[in-house]
């Protein structure tokens, strides 16, 4: 079996969009940069197939057991447990060039550009011996789990979900890790992922943050849950030169100061900042806003950082409060822009789901080792960043699922392709030695049986040329 991806070199003849986008954008130069090349198989060549991979409609141990791969499976597992390889940079690499070449072009100033900052559960309930596999509170289901908090960054522009860059976080604290780490070189990327793995969420998250700035990722605001918002981390953010926007909640770890009618300033929680925001305002969806101050902690020296605290209808039944508060570090910006930009934090959690539902993260390989982990979803990633390009690239309005169903059927009309050209050769081969024909006479007779084929398969046959073995 050949690599899929490989038979689309040529400048002509790109077989799938997946080659389409390899090529389009120079991924394997990049991905080149970003890992060291030695003797033997390249590692892009491993790149493109795992890539293609969830999109054959096969696990890799189906091809395992089927004696389908193209090399030998410790290649594969060498190559995904490589330290050596920088993810990161690769993703943020891809990123920026999709960015540069494609999506800002179709994106006018005026338009808000965010980055969305979250978390979603990485699972592997059934692990026992893998690398920093940790217990971890899933505040969705409000249970613990067995696994990884997959911490990730985006970018968006309100049509368009990019991913950035992740963190596969285990448990800060020691004795919630069921299994230590695995001894690395420190010079390495995966010795530098394996120490980001047991940091606090906060500090990770600024480090993911960093990365996408220090690369040339440029937004407007950053937008994240209320998980993250603190006092620390607003005063972190803001430091960093970007605008945040976050939904706030009632937490004591979030506390507000407020100005008095004397003068003074009062330490409040949103309860309270309600109260006085309310009165005399006849908004339906917003009740109304309030400017406030975050400070970073009572001992701190840090000046206070001035804040608007929107207040938003909560729409859902039984819900204990009517109202919702998300505060803005831009106490310039208008309350319905405030909520209305909040609103493109909902495209990671629509990423989150197709990632799990249709790219088979954390499904696809179930290895030990924490680098394994990284490159898997990293190659995750990047097939998503092929279906945003396509989303955008299209004119009609399919869905991610739409257009996940429509590669593998893609890559299905392919393999059936090659499979039939493949027949066709060594029926030409035996029509060869067996009769003394001419090549033109030969080609004669080939061209009338495709003449007399279905439409269907006449359709098919429209592709043989680049799959030609001669």
């Amino acid at each position: 079996m050949t690599p899929i991806l490989h038979h689309a070199d040529s400048d002509d003849d790109t077989l799938c969009s997946a080659a389409a986008f390899f090529h389009t954008f120079g991924i394997s130069g990049l991905f080149n940069r970003s890992a060291r090349t030695g003797k033997g198989i390249p590692p892009v060549r491993i790149l493109q197939f795992l890539f293609a991979l969830v999109f054959l409609r096969k696990t890799f141990f189906e091809l395992v057991r089927e004696n389908c791969l193209p090399w030998g499976k410790d290649t594969f597992y060498r190559f995904l447990s490589e330290s050596r390889i920088n993810w990161r940079r690769f993703l943020l690499l891809v990123a920026k060039r999709l960015l540069d070449t494609f999506f800002l072009p179709l994106t006018t100033e005026r338009r808000d550009r965010v980055l969305i900052l979250d978390d979603s559960i990485y699972s592997r309930n059934r692990s026992k011996k893998v690398e920093l596999l940790s217990k971890c509170y899933d505040h969705c289901a409000h249970r613990y789990f067995r696994g990884f908090r997959m911490l990730s960054l985006g970018w968006s522009d309100g049509r368009s979900f990019l991913p950035l860059a992740f963190s596969l976080l285990g448990s800060a604290k020691e004795e919630k890790r069921f299994f230590g780490a695995a001894d690395t070189d420190g010079r390495t990327s995966g010795a530098r992922r394996r120490k980001e793995a047991v940091m606090k969420t906060s500090e990770a998250a600024l480090i993911l943050l960093d990365a996408a700035l220090q690369n040339g990722i440029k937004a407007d605001f950053l937008l994240f849950d209320s998980w993250f918002a603190t006092n620390q981390f607003l005063h972190s953010v803001h430091r960093k030169g970007i605008r945040s926007i976050a939904m706030a909640k009632d937490f004591n770890s979030l506390q507000f100061l407020a100005v008095q009618k004397d003068g003074t300033k009062k330490r409040m929680k949103l309860a309270d900042l309600y109260q006085q925001a309310s009165p005399g305002l006849d908004r339906k969806d917003i009740p109304g806003s309030v400017l406030v101050e975050v400070d970073s902690g009572k001992d701190s020296q840090e000046a206070p950082l001035p804040v608007k605290v929107v207040f938003v209808r909560n729409r859902k039944s039984g819900a204990k409060r009517d109202w919702l508060a998300v505060l803005c570090t831009d106490t310039s910006v208008p309350d319905e822009e405030v909520v209305r930009i909040y609103g493109k934090r909902w495209s990671i959690e629509v990423f989150f789901k197709a990632c799990k539902s249709m790219l088979r993260l954390g499904k696809e390989f179930q290895t030990r080792s924490y680098d394994s982990l990284v490159a898997h979803t990293s190659i995750v990633f990047l097939r998503y960043m092929m279906l945003s390009f396509e989303l955008r690239r299209s004119e009609d309005d399919r869905a991610y699922g739409e257009l996940f169903c429509r590669f593998c059927e893609e890559l299905e009309d392919i393999s059936f392709v090659a499979s039939l050209a493949l027949l066709l050769e060594m029926l030409k081969s035996a029509v060869r030695a067996g009769i003394a024909l001419t090549e033109t006479i030969l080609e004669g007779m080939f061209a009338e049986f495709v003449r007399k084929t279905p439409r269907f398969l006449r359709n098919k046959m429209g592709v043989l040329t680049a799959f030609s073995m001669s």
